[in-house]
């Protein structure tokens, strides 16, 4: 229990810089829209899994939610190869869903 708990609290401190990148932006941001909704959809799919029986049924959401977690980052790659959002939030951002990708990776294989 406490490693999914863990896994939700990195997924929302990624999630919500995110939106706060996104919410005080001063230069436009492209496809904003869609980061922000495949941002939110990390945590919407990861508490989906818990409300899931172990297996396949959970890891489809936990799929999800890698697949949500890595669009995220490509947005905010090209966000940051831009300079829209500075190199040190992205790279803090970055590293905090590669944490949630390889927990989801692992919780996926139990």
């Amino acid at each position: 229990m406490a490693n999914n708990f863990r896994l939700l609290h990195v997924a929302r401190m990624a999630v919500d810089e995110v939106i706060a990148f996104l919410d005080t932006s001063r230069r436009r941001v492209p496809n904003d829209i869609q980061l922000r909704d495949a941002a939110e959809s990390i945590t919407a799919n990861i508490r989906e899994a818990y409300g899931r029986r172990k297996g396949v049924e959970r890891n489809q959401f936990f799929r999800y939610a890698r697949g949500s977690a890595e669009e995220t980052d490509e947005h905010m790659r090209t966000n940051v190869a831009s300079n829209r959002v500075p190199a040190d939030r992205y790279w803090r951002i970055h590293n905090r869903l590669i944490v949630v990708c390889r927990m989801l990776t692992k919780l996926m294989q139990e």
